[in-house]
């Protein structure tokens, strides 16, 4: 007697405790504590005394990380337990929905709405713990029948009206109707029950996300944390809002964040994300690195990125390259960003004596850039590149394009062009390019004086006078600050000069323009030396 009771006793005790361990992992999940849930789920499974839920929500959790085998195997390991003990679904209907909804997961909506009805039937509508755990299901699933997951959860919030979680999981129904409005009012109905029910600001916060109402998502992720300091789900959309914003914030956060959640090496990954962003580039190349030993080809490729962007805050270009060209070789060629590119041609630049070797990175930052504004950026410095190289050619192309790209190009787009050009021996380009830059620019000088200067490059010997009416025109614009202009009108002046007198032969004209040379500058001899060449000729010849 003495020994039975003891057994009872023990039975009882460790029953009780098996219940502890799943009511705790439950708790888990909703803090969203998978690891710590799953490892006691197995401790319950493990004993004993076993309960069929634990399969359960062991099985739920794995479908939750989209990870069907695993859960497929606890259900048919849960499901042995329960033929074995001959449970129904009506003394257990938990399981018997789990394998349900693994059903549905895979596909097959005919078999387990077929099994949720029986299962439903079975507990005569009654239990809504298993009516909205049906829903649940539904809800969480592509093939799941909403209005039937609503209808469910109806049913159970008739059965037990001041039970949050039922109004939260229709909230979630509508949510994923895409019916905010509604989602909202089942969330608030959540709230009214029980105000400290962290998940239900937490949910009302990702809509408000999703419609990217800024102002009204961190005031619900707020309310989360006021409402439940250790709701990590929470605290992890807070430090991701505040992590390009408010950085000192970010690192109270996240401090918080892995506090309350489970170990994990996802925080590695974020401490290395905050301690570059902080500028603790060392300590960010040191938790970086650390993950890379530890997981090897399974390391995401971004973490040699960010060793490259800390090497080069370093002042370690050369490391710094070569830890990019690993990022090249091991990320996906879609998930390649712009500046990716851009900063591989910076390193480059940096440790490459010929610069032009980073105008291919260049152009493929160039090619991804979706930003017209940052896409210009990219195409001046590749001309500013091949300026310094001496390429004046691929400089004028990559000028033209600038000049194409920009909605309103400025004189100084035209001139750049017109000059590499010129620069480049395209004079015949170069003076169609200084064409256009008269045309929107006609008080301005360096339309005519370019075209002046390639029309008497073209027509070098003055035989057909090319340049003619743009010294002229030059002339017209530059005497509006002869001052200013000095310079250009003597160069203009002395041209025209030259012209009438060895072409055209109209000495009076010709004269007259090297007169004016001597107006402008009285000492300059060569002005002076004409003037008294062509007045000897005129007098000698009886012209005058």
């Amino acid at each position: 007697m003495n020994k039975l009771t003891i057994t009872l006793l023990f039975t009882g005790f460790f029953m009780s405790g098996n219940g502890q361990v799943i009511e705790q992992a439950k708790t888990n999940i909703y803090y969203h504590r998978f690891t710590s849930a799953k490892n006691e789920l197995r401790q319950a499974i493990n004993s004993g005394q076993q309960d069929p839920d634990a399969w359960y929500w062991l099985g739920e959790i794995y479908l939750s990380e989209n990870k069907p085998d695993s859960a497929k195997q606890v259900f048919l390991d849960g499901m042995a337990l329960v033929q074995k003990r001959n449970y129904s679904s009506e003394e257990h209907p938990l399981l018997f929905i789990g394998n349900a909804h693994l059903l549905l997961y895979s596909g097959h909506a005919t078999a387990a709405r077929s099994q949720m009805e029986e299962i439903a039937k079975n507990t005569k509508y009654k239990d809504p713990e298993a009516l909205t755990a049906m829903a649940k299901a539904i809800i969480s699933s592509k093939e799941g029948d909403i209005p039937w997951a609503i209808e469910l959860l109806e049913k159970a919030a008739r059965r037990d009206k001041k039970n949050p979680a039922i109004y939260l999981a229709i909230g979630d129904a509508y949510h994923k109707q895409v019916n905010g409005s509604q989602a909202v009012i089942n969330y608030d109905k959540a709230l009214e029950l029980n105000p400290q029910y962290a998940e239900a600001y937490y949910k009302k916060g990702l809509i408000y996300k999703t419609q990217k109402n800024t102002e009204v998502y961190t005031g619900e992720f707020t309310k989360a944390v006021e409402a439940d300091s250790t709701y990590a789900p929470a605290l992890y959309e807070l430090y991701y809002h505040y992590f390009y914003r408010d950085i000192a914030r970010a690192g109270e956060l996240l401090t918080a964040y892995i506090r309350h959640s489970d170990p994990s090496l996802e925080h590695k990954y974020m401490l290395a994300d905050y301690q570059y962003i902080t500028k603790k580039y060392e300590e960010a190349i040191s938790n970086a690195n650390y993950i890379i030993n530890l997981q090897k080809k399974e390391a995401k490729p971004r973490l040699y990125k960010l060793i490259a962007y800390s090497q080069a805050a370093l002042g370690d270009s050369t490391q710094a390259e070569k830890s990019m060209q690993v990022y090249f070789t091991r990320q996906k060629t879609e998930e390649f960003i712009s500046k990716d590119y851009e900063l591989m041609a910076f390193l480059t630049e940096a440790v490459n004596p010929d610069k032009a070797a980073a105008i291919p990175w260049y152009r493929k930052a160039i090619a991804l850039e979706k930003d017209t504004k940052s896409k210009l950026g990219y195409m001046q410095t590749v001309a500013d590149i091949q300026k310094t190289v001496g390429n004046r050619e691929r400089e004028a192309v990559w000028r033209e394009r600038i000049y194409n790209t920009k909605e309103q190009p400025s004189n100084l787009d035209i001139y750049n062009w017109g000059v590499a050009l010129y620069m480049a021996a395209d004079y015949t380009r170069a003076d169609s390019v200084f064409g256009i830059y008269s045309d929107k620019y006609p008080d301005q000088v360096y339309g005519p004086l370019w075209q002046a200067r390639c029309n008497s490059i073209i027509d070098s010997t003055m035989e057909q006078g090319l340049a003619v009416p743009y010294f002229k025109k030059l002339i017209d614009v530059a005497s509006t600050d002869s001052v200013k202009n000095k310079s250009i009108l003597l160069k203009a002046y002395g041209y025209l000069g030259s012209y009438e007198a060895n072409k055209t032969k109209d000495y009076e004209s010709a004269l007259g323009y090297f007169e004016k040379m001597l107006a402008l500058d009285p000492e300059n001899s060569d002005a002076k030396n004409y003037v008294d060449t062509i007045k000897k000729w005129i007098e000698s010849n009886g012209q005058g």
